[in-house]
């Protein structure tokens, strides 16, 4: 009974997750596609603060934004690529020293950086903040609603290298 149960949960997976196969030299490596909803250790908006990193919600992104602040985007590249905040630029995880890249970084350490990625539950945003607040800038913000309140709030988006007009857009 319990073997065909474990049968019937894995062939439900296995029907409603995208699989992806890649042939490395005659070796299958599958990849099941999940949504990313949560860090396994989200980040803490304390221990940020003591990092001198400043935590801010979507208006106050939204100001910093208007204020011509730079923004960077955190999330995996497919989804920086398929859509981010407009005038964003992309954070790298490099796998081999297990660190955010930053490679727009402004001369001037005073430059207002705003980090985001998918909202409160994720800690690649604060983890690239606290890279670059290392490396001596002054002023960085933590956007911790991330790119799903801006987009909700209507506010400026660049999809797929193409510029998405949004009613603030308009005014």
């Amino acid at each position: 009974m319990i073997q065909k149960l474990s049968i019937l949960v894995l062939s439900g997976l296995l029907s409603s997750t995208a699989l992806y196969s890649v042939d490395y030299d005659g070796e299958k490596s599958i990849m099941f596609e999940t949504a990313y909803d949560v860090c396994i250790i989200p980040p803490q908006v304390d221990d940020a603060m003591a990092q001198g990193i400043s935590v801010i919600d979507t208006l106050k992104a939204k100001k910093l934004y208007d204020k011509k602040a730079l923004f960077f985007d955190a999330r995996e590249k497919r989804h920086y690529t398929k859509e981010h905040i407009k005038g964003a630029f992309p954070v790298y995880f490099d796998v081999s020293k297990a660190e955010y890249i930053v490679l727009q970084l402004p001369a001037d350490q005073k430059q207002e950086l705003v980090f985001y990625c998918y909202g409160e539950t994720c800690a690649n945003s604060y983890e690239a903040a606290l890279a670059v607040r290392k490396l001596g800038y002054k002023n960085i913000y933590w956007f911790v609603n991330g790119f799903g309140d801006w987009k909700s709030a209507g506010y400026p988006v660049a999809s797929n290298s193409k510029l998405k007009m949004t009613n603030s857009d308009k005014k």
